[in-house]
């Protein structure tokens, strides 16, 4: 959004900017000619503002620091006559006087750079900008910042009228039923319509609770039948949000094929997220699985990497298809998680059944979760076991955020000065022996953001006919990672990219393809009955 006033010999230019990724990335506010006279920026940690020099960089120059939440950084410059001073987060870090020559009065530009980044746009990086026809003072400039920091640590989007800071998210797919919740800006009385056709909806009102999150099951649904639905919020003034027309479909019975989209790591990156998002949605899968770190920090003091970041680049493929989330290690003490999820039971591992399937959830953040909560553990590791033991599925697939076998390069050790242990030592010796003992055929896993695929492996050793295949996805935004200088002999494939899995089962086979950022098919597998 950008607010403008008529600028000139006294004006303020402000930038709000949200900044989560590790490559050069940069945006510009200038007079709008071919060689403009002032400019404001942001790159990569460095605020600029003043008059441009002869080397095309503005006078001043500060050092942003950490920012608001390590991630925001309000950039404000004022020129007030022959006085340019340089804000970074409402506190002085720069200031020059020079004569008080005119300015352009052609009209601004804004602009930004992102060859680093792959797929980013402008409004990723700057999530509100103004110009101002007079100079503010420093205690305005303050409260600008102040008023931009509560917008966030509110998890609204703006202060423009009401929204949905979480559209709608549809949870736990089963034969006959779907989970449904939303969130708003303000409370709002909700009516939910829903049905087979769009001109023959029932409906459900939700009166205003006080909450913003709001949340249902649609039950006594046909089985494998697509559905239309509407979410419309009114708040105690009359304003209305909508959600538009949407649909889904409920989970299919066994012996009917299915197709289920699967990845993780959607940290940090938008503009990942939402082109990953297009090119899952062309696939038109039934669900939706992420392995964690839905968050790359989503604690209970960063409610913005939700609202901000996950639903603002997942959010339209959300409404449309249904996700089943295993938490990482980027979800912390599960605040958010849990406020947003609407998944079986009250603990952070499930199983669900889809068609031929069965998914089993686990929370692998063990040591961090036994501190929390004593026990967990062994409570966990009893529900496996039971679990696994009484599914009669045809597909059994475990799913949690961190791997079992990994050839990246420095999480489990140094591989390019010593020696690697190729996965998390602890989960492994927690579940590996509950998945060999109940023969589970594929188990997901992110934390690393690279792909790889193992061999079939049972008991450390390849077995073509009963061992487990393992498939690291950790690609759906995060920071991208590598692989150690050598490959060890049970990794089959690997590639670094920004990636998704499709999974297709029908019959006694499970047919699965990796797609990268580009859209191109980068590894394909089959396991068979």
């Amino acid at each position: 959004m950008l607010d403008a006033e008529q600028h000139g010999e006294a004006f303020t230019v402000e930038l709000w900017l949200l900044d989560h990724v590790n490559q050069r990335i940069g945006a510009l506010i200038d007079s709008g000619q071919p060689r403009p006279d002032w400019a404001l920026g942001y790159i990569s940690g460095e605020a600029l503002f003043g008059p441009v020099r002869a080397d095309g960089m503005p006078l001043l120059k500060a050092e942003t620091g950490e920012g608001y939440k390590r991630r925001w950084h309000h950039v404000v410059g004022v020129r007030d006559g022959a006085r340019w001073t340089l804000y970074v987060d409402g506190v002085v870090k720069g200031q020059a006087e020079l004569p008080a020559n005119a300015v352009s009065d052609a009209s601004l530009q804004l602009s930004g750079f992102f060859e680093a980044e792959r797929f980013m746009r402008l409004d990723d990086l700057v999530r509100a900008a103004a110009i101002y026809g007079r100079a503010l003072s420093a205690a305005e400039v303050k409260d600008a910042f102040d008023r931009r920091t509560r917008l966030v640590e509110e998890g609204w989007l703006t202060d423009k009228g009401l929204h949905f800071t979480q559209p709608p998210y549809l949870n736990t797919p089963t034969t006959t039923s779907i989970e449904l919740s939303w969130e708003t800006n303000r409370p709002v009385a909700t009516t939910v319509e829903w049905g087979e056709t769009a001109d023959a909806l029932q409906s459900r009102q939700i009166p205003r609770d006080g909450k913003r999150i709001g949340g249902l099951r649609l039950d006594g649904l046909k089985v494998d039948t697509p559905y239309f639905y509407r979410v419309t919020g009114v708040d105690t003034q009359g304003n209305e949000v909508r959600s538009g027309l949407l649909s889904f479909r409920t989970a299919p019975p066994p012996g009917v094929p299915f197709t289920m989209a699967i990845s993780a790591d959607t940290e940090a990156r938008t503009h990942i997220n939402r082109r990953m998002s297009a090119l899952i949605w062309e696939e038109r899968p039934n669900v939706l699985l992420l392995a964690g770190d839905l968050t790359d920090g989503g604690s209970l003091e960063r409610r913005f990497e939700w609202t901000h970041e996950y639903f603002a680049g997942m959010g339209p493929l959300f409404g449309r298809v249904p996700v089943i989330a295993a938490p990482g290690n980027g979800e912390s003490e599960l605040h958010w998680f849990r406020h947003y999820h609407r998944q079986p039971g009250d603990e952070a591992f499930f199983n669900i059944r889809y068609g031929d399937a069965e998914i089993f959830v686990i929370d692998s953040n063990l040591e961090d979760r036994e501190k929390r909560e004593p026990g967990f553990r062994a409570r966990q590791r009893a529900w496996l076991d039971q679990a696994l033991a009484s599914s009669t599925a045809k597909w059994k697939i475990a799913m949690h955020h961190h791997a079992l076998r990994s050839t990246d390069e420095d999480d489990y050790g140094d591989s390019w000065t010593g020696v690697s242990h190729g996965g998390d030592p602890v989960v492994t010796a927690e579940l590996e022996p509950i998945y060999e003992k109940h023969s589970v055929n594929l188990v997901i896993v992110g934390h690393l953001h690279t792909y790889e695929r193992s061999w079939p492996i049972r008991g450390g050793k390849i077995d073509m006919a009963n061992g487990i295949t393992y498939v690291q996805v950790g690609g759906m935004g995060g920071n991208l990672e590598d692989f150690q200088p050598t490959k060890p002999g049970f990794n089959r494939k690997t590639f670094r990219d920004h990636h998704y899995l499709m999974l297709r089962g029908a019959g006694d086979r499970l047919e699965a393809e990796a797609i990268d950022a580009d859209g191109h098919l980068r590894d394909a597998f089959t396991i068979t009955k």
